[in-house]
């Protein structure tokens, strides 16, 4: 029934242990894990200290999405990682979308409007996980 979980994150404001839930459910729901983090698009014309924030956000982010796919493989889940660029939750509701994903899950971030990613999903449900990943 959920063959496509997606998992929504933000780095820096993730930690590993609190994505433990999210990984139980996706083993029991024998569903591919779709991690996706966005980043906040760039400006026109960054200044050089920005270019260089930027790529240190990045390399960030992706180094803990490689944190979660090395956990998720030790427990043999099929995943997949995702970063794009963009507002939560326009990219997230395209993401849902694009892939056909039967389940949205993800932390109430401040930065993450619910209400507007509630109307962007439609009918795909969306579970919100606490900081403990509960």
């Amino acid at each position: 029934m959920y063959r496509r979980l997606l998992c929504y994150v933000e780095a820096g404001e993730t930690r590993l242990e609190e994505l433990e839930g999210v990984l139980d459910l996706a083993s029991q729901l024998q569903s591919r894990l779709i991690v996706l983090a966005v980043l906040p698009e760039e400006s026109p014309d960054p200044s050089k200290e920005e270019k260089q924030e930027r790529d240190i956000l990045e390399d960030r982010t992706w180094n803990f999405l490689y944190e979660i796919e090395d956990v998720a493989f030790g427990r043999e889940l099929k995943i997949s990682l995702m970063l794009e660029e963009g507002k939560p939750e326009e990219t997230i509701a395209s993401v849902v979308k694009s892939y056909e994903v039967d389940l949205c899950a993800t932390f109430l971030y401040k930065g993450l409007d619910a209400e507007l990613l509630l109307q962007k999903l439609g009918s795909t449900p969306l579970l919100f996980f606490n900081q403990e990943g509960r």
